[in-house]
């Protein structure tokens, strides 16, 4: 009795298996009527059962027809080619070999169709979707390390659309400011030869700064120097990694070799004799041949202003190079005493600080009339150097004598706070 009672329960098992079977005969004979809903309609009952939604039949039955669907206006809206993706990539896994060319071309049409949607979700700035549409193309581009897909059915510009998908995915993570899980994408992307570009170190040299990871950042930009040599934004990046980080003599050897490579680049001519000026100011370590270096510094200025000689920024710039040497100047007159000897050096030290004065005062006039153009709009640094040239100003018109200008600088500078 328990015999049949066994084989009773068999023959009901496989009864339902045989009924959800004729689910998916009848799915792919409504596909081929273009019959779309009963189509769906069965295909989804043969899904939804636990005997046959595995099965490599009925998996390929719902690729075909929801990839058909994306056809038909009244499904279009909801993507449905996605979930046919979805069910040959779950053949893959059930059996790699079954209908291997037609699962293979259908994952390689859902691909474009992922990658046309993640480009309109970026554009709208829908970062987390569109990061998820273009790792579908990456999924399907990869698949069996990438070598899974018919040759003879991947158009020639497979290849570039999977690597633009992972640059992009990059992208997202890297403009939400995710820097961490930016990192292991820009670099997939920097080592593809179809995706490696400057921009790309660029972001990776950042994200890796915005982490303080200042050893990859440094190797980044090595890298990057070495790739692209000629590259202005990699140079200026490499230039501001030493600025920030404090190491003056790499910096300034790497300033030295970007100037004589460029001797019409204003910029970094001004670059150079800026770095030259802070090391000259600095307190720890100043340059052993102050005389030699304040000539470096002043030809470098020089350089610099022939090339552009109505940039105020330059103008304050260079103003200052005189400027500051009047503090070393004015603490040695005021430390001399009355004797003879001490006023004739007294008469020699004006004569400089006067000189220093007049040498600064042209360089800072015309970055005050050049800023005084723009000052409703200035803020920022930019506001900090008007300001701190009209206080200059002042200053230099007070010793000179002419207390008309001064009394119109501090004016000035007191309708600005």
């Amino acid at each position: 009795m328990k015999k049949a009672v066994l084989m009773f329960a068999l023959s009901g098992a496989t009864f339902v298996g045989f009924a959800q079977e004729k689910f998916v005969t009848s799915a792919n004979v409504a596909l081929k009527e273009k019959n779309f809903d009963e189509a769906k309609d069965n295909i989804d009952k043969a899904m939804a059962s636990p005997e046959t939604k595995d099965k490599p039949k009925t998996l390929f039955a719902k690729g075909q027809i929801y990839m058909s669907l994306q056809a038909v206006d009244k499904y279009k809206a909801s993507n449905p080619y996605r979930e046919g993706a979805n069910a040959f990539l779950r053949i893959i896994e059930v059996k790699p070999d079954y209908e291997k060319q037609t699962v293979d071309a259908g994952l390689i049409f859902c691909s474009y169709r992922y990658y046309n949607d993640a480009i309109t979700s970026y554009r709208a700035k829908k970062m987390d979707e569109a990061y998820n549409l273009f790792g579908e193309v990456v999924k399907i581009h990869d698949l069996g390390g990438g070598k899974r897909l018919d040759k003879a059915m991947i158009p020639k510009d497979f290849d570039t659309v999977a690597a633009n998908a992972r640059m992009y995915m990059a992208n997202t993570v890297y403009y939400q400011g995710k820097y961490a899980e930016a990192v292991p994408l820009l670099i997939a992307v920097k080592n593809n030869p179809i995706s490696k570009q400057p921009a790309v170190y660029e972001s990776l040299f950042d994200a890796y700064s915005k982490q303080n990871k200042s050893a990859e950042a440094l190797a980044t930009i090595q890298e990057a120097r070495a790739a692209y040599p000629n590259d202005n934004i990699i140079r200026n990046l490499e230039l501001n990694y030493y600025i920030t980080s404090g190491k003056q003599d790499e910096m300034l050897k790497k300033l030295e070799e970007a100037a004589a490579k460029e001797p019409e680049n204003a910029e970094i001519q001004m670059n150079l004799a800026t770095t030259y000026l802070e090391a000259m100011r600095s307190k720890d370590k100043k340059p052993a041949n102050m005389t030699e270096f304040s000539a470096k510094t002043e030809a470098a200025f020089q350089r610099g202003m022939k090339l552009a000689p109505d940039n105020a920024g330059y103008n304050y710039s260079f103003g200052t190079f005189y400027y500051f040497q009047t503090a070393d100047v004015i603490e040695k007159l005021n430390a001399l005493g009355t004797s003879a000897a001490e006023q004739k050096k007294y008469d020699e030290l004006k004569a400089t600080l006067d000189g220093l004065f007049t040498k600064s005062l042209p360089y800072f006039e015309k970055a005050y009339t050049g800023l005084s153009a723009e000052a409703a709009s200035l803020k920022g640094d930019d506001m900090k150097i008007y300001k701190s040239t009209i206080s200059v100003l002042q200053d230099i018109y007070a010793r000179q004598g002419k207390t008309d200008k001064a009394t119109e600088m501090r004016k000035k500078l007191e309708s600005l706070k």
